[in-house]
């Protein structure tokens, strides 16, 4: 639209109010409770045998197990991330502790048998894939008939520019192809996983973070402190350290304005 004298100065000042005031009103964002009502709306029985790939320090294994019952491996190939969720694992009630296990993986090679899972939880994970069709391929391994996989992850959108991608995405540890929507479409077509459900996110969580506790917001602040003088930061933290924070700031910022955006996918083996 070009600019318009009148329009600008005249109309635009008489709804500028109005339309603020409408922009302060809350989308209603769905928060990542959505991921564990996926799974519940899948009916799977206590004691269902479920992958936590890249399980971190196990937090998402433990809530698998403690909300459902399953049974729940986390894999994850960084052993400071398998320590630390086995310590937290000592702390659990006998029950839910009972119910866990870590061991190194990752999602391409799960170390469990051909059809022996009944869910492949996968979060955050297949941006730091190099490819995204062996993962898939993998899961569909070992998942027994009927058994599905819920993966979440982040998706470069047309907004992202080819140099804040890679700004972005070299210090993040993501693979380019592996954030572009169309080729995962195209790995869960090859792995032969049936579709039953994708749910775009778009960018609900990154404005539920900041309707919650402001964190995007904040993150647009450090981001702008660390551009206007990254010598203040580098000399106290150093230069690897302040890239990553560099990064994790652009990620929070993008992911609230829509240069990334998320997805949810739903499959099933046949």
């Amino acid at each position: 639209m070009a600019w318009d004298r009148t329009f600008f100065y005249d109309t635009y000042p008489r709804l500028e109010a109005a339309f603020a005031a409408r922009l302060d009103e809350s989308l209603a964002p769905r928060d990542p409770s959505v991921l564990l009502q996926v799974v519940r709306e899948l009916d799977l029985r206590p004691d269902s045998r479920v992958v936590d790939v890249g399980c971190g320090e196990g937090h998402h294994a433990v809530r698998l197990a403690t909300h459902f019952g399953f049974r729940v491996l986390g894999i994850d190939p960084v052993q400071r991330h398998l320590d630390l969720a086995r310590a937290a694992r000592r702390d659990l009630v006998p029950d839910i502790a009972s119910r866990l296990a870590f061991e190194r993986g990752t999602a391409t090679d799960v170390p469990v048998a051909d059809a022996s899972l009944d869910l492949v939880w996968c979060r955050d994970v297949m941006v730091h894939v190099d490819r995204p069709d062996f993962a898939f391929a993998e899961f569909a391994r070992v998942l027994r008939p009927g058994g599905h996989v819920v993966s979440f992850q982040a998706v470069a959108t047309d907004l992202l520019g080819d140099e804040e991608a890679g700004q972005l995405f070299d210090v993040m540890g993501v693979v380019p192809s592996s954030a572009d929507p169309r080729v995962i479409d195209d790995a869960i077509a090859r792995s032969g996983l049936e579709v039953v459900d994708t749910v775009d996110l778009s960018t609900e969580w990154g404005e539920w973070s900041q309707e919650q506790d402001g964190s995007g917001g904040r993150a647009l602040l450090h981001l702008a402190r660390l551009l206007r003088a990254p010598e203040r930061y580098r000399a106290e933290f150093g230069d690897a350290a302040y890239e990553v924070m560099l990064g994790d700031c652009r990620w929070q910022v993008y992911r609230t304005i829509g240069k990334l955006g998320a997805r949810i996918d739903v499959l099933r083996r046949r």
